[in-house]
This record gives C-alpha cells, structure tokens and sequence, in this order.
C-alpha cells in the first residue's frame, strides 16, 4: 500500500515544489536576502500553511468521501479543477512575483539581535501567510482531494508523502537559491509552465475518465 501511495504522491509533489508560483520565488528571495536557515524557516511556514488546508479539506470532506456517489461526483469536480489549473498554468507567462509580494518577502525583521525566537517565529508566520493568502493553494489541495484515497490512514499518508517532497526540494531550491534564480530563464519557466499544465491536465482527464469507466453515479 505505502509504495503505491508513494508512487501516485511523489508527482504531485514534485509538480507543486517546482511549479514557478509565489512560493518558489518566495522561498528563493528570502534564502538570497537573509540566508540559508531564514528561507528553511519560510518553507517551513509554507508547510505548515499547507497542513492547515489538508486538515480543513479532510475534515469537511471526511464524511462526503465515504459515500461512493458523492466520492464520484467529486472526482468529477476536482477533475475539471485540475484541468482548469493546467490550462491556466499551461498559458500562464508570469516568470515572476508581482512587486507587492516581492516586498512582502524582502520586508526584513526590525526586532533585535537578542531577540532571535521572535525572529524566527516572524520568519515562519511570514512563510505561513504568504502561502496562505494565496487562492490557488486552496483550489489545488481540493482538486488532489478525491486521489488522495479512501480511508483516512491512506489519506494522511498520501498528503504527508507530497509535502515531504515538497519540502525536500524547497531544502534544495534554498541551498542554491542563487544557482536556481540565475539559471532560470523565462524561456526555461515557459518550457516548466508547459509540462506543469499538461500533467495536471492529464491527471483531471483521468480522474473524470475513471468515474465514466467504473459507472457514473
């Protein structure tokens, strides 16, 4: 069972940890402006953002996943999700964050040298908020919803997989933040855009495909 749920888990995760959104750029300004450990605090923050909607997602939809036709219906919603956020990303050509969030994220800490725990609770909070304000992670995490399977161990399992990858990469996109920033090009975000879109894409196409194969409703 864990291999299998590792295997449906670590894509998704990759996807999300290298997709060219807010969070990337944030986890990558914050490491060049302040240091390795204040952006491993930010991707930090970023996790604990994304717990806290898997924790919402499946504490209101516990119920509704275990009835199989409402479980159909919606992999069918989150299907379509996810086939409107491929196309969407599919077409996106931002390489960048907008100037607001860049502020947001080069805002440094005015606390004092002594005061190191507040400055690492204000760096996670920052993390955390940055991540949470943003629409796109909460429409995301619900379309996953309906593959993320059908009890509540193999749930919890399949979300803990995806932000273990996560946050392996955001470890590496931290340590070399600077590689990464001057490596990619807005040529190579388009090409990332690109294969993002489409495998998001592919996964909705399957998700409504699946519930028409086994007999809708």
């Amino acid at each position: 069972m864990l291999t299998s749920i590792l295997f449906k888990a670590i894509p998704f995760g990759l996807a999300i940890a290298i997709s060219p959104g807010a969070a990337f750029f944030g986890i990558i300004q914050t490491s060049l402006s302040k240091g390795f450990k204040p952006g491993i605090l930010f991707a930090i923050g970023i996790a604990m953002s994304d717990m806290l909607f898997i924790a919402l997602c499946l504490w209101g939809l516990s119920g509704v996943m275990e009835n199989e036709m409402a479980r159909k219906i919606f992999s069918i919603v989150g299907g379509v999700v996810l086939i409107a956020y491929g196309i969407y990303t599919f077409f996106s050509k931002r390489a960048h964050v907008s100037e607001k969030q860049k502020q947001q994220v080069l805002t440094t800490e005015k606390a004092e040298e002594g005061l190191k725990t507040m400055g690492i609770l204000r760096t996670i909070s920052k993390g955390f908020l940055f991540n949470f304000i943003n629409p796109g992670a909460w429409v995301l995490w619900l379309g996953i919803m309906p593959v993320s399977g059908k009890t509540l161990k193999e749930q919890i399992l399949f979300f803990l997989s995806i932000l273990c990858t996560i946050f392996c990469i955001d470890l590496l996109k931290s340590f070399f933040s600077g590689k990464i920033k001057n490596a990619i090009t807005p040529h190579i975000f388009f090409i990332i855009n690109r294969i993002i879109g489409v495998l998001f894409c592919v996964i909705g196409i399957y998700m409504i495909v699946r519930v028409f194969g086994s007999g809708l409703l």
